[in-house]
């Protein structure tokens, strides 16, 4: 079993980068990967695939070198267990709104004695059967992590006990879902929406355990400031957005303007 990127950065203490595919182009996510980003974000929340296309991303991300990251609100264990069998390094759990939850998704995705999930021990994870299975479940406990996404204001409360619960590696503050649900969208300098951010940064330093959010690269150094030691920095969208409008601005220069189509 190769061992975790992300994993290796959080027993550091160093500054973990990642990115985010939502288009779901295994070239992107190894391109991503091979760049020298530590996490490629996988997005099953607001985009769907069929199992063959979500096993390419996540074949993907381990041809990069990058763990592959996947957000998924799991109905029950069959909905994340084959893709840690297939190699995915961590799940992302959004739309978090109780310390249960967690808990839940902790038991379902760990071995035990620190969860109850099931064993194969032929896929990816386990080396294709050849590492002994001792072995293979002490390394997938170890090597797997948790991101709990606090984005919803009924998990505010929480955030302390969160941060505090085995198994719950990384407090992900959704500042798009979190302002918007506070009526405030997009206003991450509004007083309410800093003492959050202020709230899970102090809970992951008293509990040992990382804070994250994600961010444009100039904003790195105030969260880190903050802080946070998990950012996401460039997306697909991201990339191709900026990328267009920068050809329509270089066009527009030459006299020659895109008119968008009806």
């Amino acid at each position: 079993m190769s061992p975790s990127r992300v994993r290796r950065k959080l027993a550091t203490q160093e500054v973990i980068l990642c990115a985010k595919t939502s288009y779901h182009l295994p070239d992107v996510a190894e391109m991503f990967g091979r760049a020298g980003f530590d996490g490629i974000w996988i997005c099953l929340e607001h985009k769907r695939s069929d199992p063959a296309a979500v096993l390419a991303l996540i074949q993907a991300c381990r041809l990069g070198g990058a763990d592959a990251i996947m957000r998924v609100k799991p109905a029950n264990y069959t909905d994340i267990l084959w893709m840690l069998e297939a190699g995915a390094r961590g799940l992302m759990l959004p739309r978090v709104r109780s310390v249960d939850e967690v808990r839940e998704v902790v038991d379902l995705m760990k071995f035990p004695p620190a969860g109850r999930r099931g064993l194969d021990g032929i896929g990816a994870e386990a080396d294709f059967g050849r590492l002994p299975v001792p072995a293979y479940v002490a390394e997938a406990n170890r090597e797997s992590f948790l991101v709990v996404q606090i984005e919803e204001p009924e998990v505010v409360p929480h955030i302390d006990a969160i941060a505090a619960l085995p198994g719950a590696d990384i407090l992900f503050v959704g500042p798009g879902d979190l302002t918007l649900a506070l009526g405030k969208f997009g206003q991450t300098d509004d007083p309410e929406v800093v003492a959050i951010l202020r709230r899970v940064a102090e809970a992951c330093q008293r509990h040992g355990k990382v804070a994250a959010i994600p961010c444009l690269p100039g904003q790195v150094a105030k969260y880190r400031e903050m802080g946070y030691r998990f950012f996401n920095v460039i997306s697909d969208y991201r990339c191709v957005s900026a990328g267009l409008k920068q050809t329509e601005t270089d066009l527009a220069a030459l006299g020659l303007p895109l008119r968008a189509n009806p």
